[in-house]
């Protein structure tokens, strides 16, 4: 997230939360967390690097602790965090010209034989082949 007006509104709105919810959000935090970061959030200059750390150090216990989206700030992507290979989630058969038509089974279904295309005259491939 940037150091912009708008990222640090998105911060301060977080503080604002956990300061109007204190009494249902502490018990979610870890007591390491809440000695460490509370005071950087109350003292902390709000333009620095270490104030917004402490935010975000908040936010991801909250959230760890069972609230959605923690105290609000939008989910951040650092290394390792991009996801994975795409998954495949159906298996079956498209037809050979111009996916035309197609046939889609879950992947948890049995495979059946190779139909053949009443449109295109062939055999159908398989989906993703």
């Amino acid at each position: 997230m940037g150091d912009g007006a708008n990222a640090r509104k998105l911060y301060e709105d977080a503080v604002e939360y956990l300061c109007r919810h204190t009494e249902e959000l502490r018990p979610l935090i870890p007591d390491a967390v809440w000695e460490s970061a509370v005071p950087l959030v109350r003292d902390a200059d709000p333009a620095g690097d270490a104030w917004r750390n402490a935010v975000r150090e908040l936010h991801e216990a909250v959230e760890a602790g069972g609230v959605p989206n923690g105290l609000g700030l939008p989910a951040v992507m650092g290394v390792g965090d991009w996801p994975g290979r795409r998954i495949p989630r159906a298996s079956g058969w498209v037809c050979p010209k111009q996916n035309r038509c197609g046939r889609v089974e879950l992947r948890n279904g049995a495979a059946t034989p190779t139909p053949t295309c009443a449109l295109g005259g062939a055999e159908m491939r398989p989906v993703g082949g």
